[in-house]
């Protein structure tokens, strides 16, 4: 597991002077490696003669091979996500253009003069425009943000260019008994930074830097560990610049002490709050708890990501006071469809950085986490157990959640096997035979087409007899004898015993 502590140093204006000279050569670097890397072998033999690699490229400008390593590493990684990105672009584009055509050729076979047809095939044109142009662009170093800033002075162009160039790494290994050859932490709380000069007395800089007692514990496991990364950044703070270090290290995993021997703690993830419930052994609910993200779109990225740390501290804290580990979906973040700026924002923060937070602050404080599938949890929520918990449909998801993760299986209600027998064959099935979830996706297209929003065991055969009814008026076939043994219970809005129907 990778912990990374945060210090605060303190360099003087000799040192500073310097350490934005380190700043700049190796943000400069940086984007020449991600160019060349970018636009290929006949861009860098235009720039640099053939038969030269990136990394040979790079060391004739810096001379300094570690942070070459660090650079390439860096940029490969921002390209890879590059390619994911454009790759799930068009396949969301795809999948946009294949419902358009679905649903123009539903209504053609309607009506061939709908109105609606003339914004449908201007929609599928527009994103047929947009998949063809769509290709890969560099990045705009900085963010586009704050390049839009500068070009309309609304910042300094000192401000500008430490907002840009704002930190400068290099990964750490054994090496000759060195842990980091370039950014050494060094027993007397000092920092040693390798510069990128040749000449004599500045090769090195030894920074004082801050340990506070709480983070005396984590400084001493630096000092031990195999080996470490150390990022430096600076930020703009109030007209003037603070320095910080980030070490990176490896630790191993504590072992859980708070697991399921009395119960499990269910989790349901949604972009605006989290719903948690307390389950015993037994599977039954004991009690729930709401936790809301509150305006996370609007908050910058330090603030978003203290923010939700600060959200994922607070169900990892649920879990300790209750002395239970917690169940999670197993979600795959393969989003093929988008929905406004502001949610997909949310979406995208609850994905990259919420749930992994929690994994890792879940394993550092001893927390069991597990994973369990993510299908029909709210759905077998709603209809097992809206009737007997009055809860919204969330936690009810979060309570199967955390009966699944505990190992026990929901069973399809009776009185939902007499439904799909009368109405069965009218229904066309979304999973195949076998399917552990077939039953349940049936009744839940029956319900959603048929209106049904209470799942008391009275109005369900109701209206299930009533549709039958209609089915068989419509199909001109002869109703079946539904009602007979049931007189009672069309009379008094009840039936005895459903189990024998």
């Amino acid at each position: 597991m990778i912990q990374t502590v945060k210090f605060r140093i303190y360099p003087d204006e000799a040192q500073e002077h310097q350490l934005h000279e380190i700043f700049t050569s190796y943000n400069r670097m940086k984007r020449i490696g991600y160019n060349l890397l970018f636009h290929g072998e006949d861009y860098m033999a235009t720039r640099f003669g053939e038969g030269k690699t990136i990394q040979q490229c790079l060391m004739g400008l810096c001379h300094n091979n570690p942070y070459v390593n660090t650079i390439l590493i860096d940029n490969k990684m921002k390209l890879d996500s590059q390619k994911t990105w454009l790759k799930k672009q068009r396949k969301r584009m795809a999948q946009q253009l294949t419902v358009i055509t679905k649903k123009i050729n539903k209504i053609k076979e309607q009506n061939t003069h709908d109105r609606r047809l003339k914004g449908l095939y201007a929609r599928r044109s527009s994103i047929m425009a947009k998949l063809h142009n769509l290709h890969l662009e560099p990045v705009v170093f900085g963010t586009k943000k704050l390049f839009r800033q500068r070009i309309r002075d609304t910042i300094s162009r000192e401000e500008f260019r430490i907002r840009r160039d704002s930190s400068f790494s290099c990964i750490g290994k054994k090496q000759q008994g060195l842990k980091n050859v370039n950014l050494k932490v060094l027993p007397d709380k000092t920092v040693k930074i390798r510069t990128f000069s040749k000449q004599k007395g500045r090769k090195w800089l030894i920074i004082p830097m801050s340990v506070n007692l709480v983070q005396e514990k984590w400084f001493q496991q630096i000092l031990n560990a195999d080996k470490y990364t150390v990022t430096v950044k600076r930020k703009f703070f109030k007209g003037k610049t603070r320095y910080f270090v980030h070490v990176s290290y490896e630790i191993p995993e504590p072992p859980p002490r708070y697991g399921y021997e009395h119960g499990a703690i269910g989790l349901d993830f949604n972009y605006n709050f989290a719903a948690l419930t307390n389950v015993d052994t037994h599977g039954n609910l004991l009690s729930y708890h709401s936790i809301s993200f509150n305006n996370l779109h609007n908050y910058r990225t330090d603030k978003r990501n203290d923010y939700i740390s600060y959200k994922m501290d607070k169900i990892v804290n649920y879990c300790i006071n209750k002395g239970k580990g917690i169940v999670v979906e197993d979600l795959q973040f393969e989003q093929e469809f988008s929905y406004n700026t502001k949610r997909n924002r949310k979406l995208s923060n609850m994905k990259t950085t919420a749930l992994q937070l929690l994994e890792r602050k879940c394993k550092k404080r001893g927390v069991s986490f597990r994973k369990v599938f993510p299908g029909y949890t709210s759905i077998i929520g709603r209809y097992s157990y809206s009737g007997l918990h009055n809860l919204s449909t969330h936690h009810l998801a979060s309570y199967v959640i955390a009966r699944r993760g505990l190992g026990f299986k929901e069973a399809f209600l009776a009185v939902y096997n007499w439904v799909l027998s009368q109405v069965e064959e009218f229904i066309e099935p979304h999973l195949k035979k076998g399917s552990p979830y077939r039953s349940w996706s049936m009744i839940h297209d029956l319900f959603e087409h048929s209106g049904i929003t209470s799942f008391k065991t009275a109005e369900i055969l109701k209206k299930a007899v009533l549709m039958k009814y209609v089915l068989n008026s419509v199909t001109s076939a002869q109703p079946d004898n539904l009602k007979a043994g049931s007189s009672s219970f069309m009379k008094a809005g009840r039936i005895d015993d459903y189990h024998k129907t």
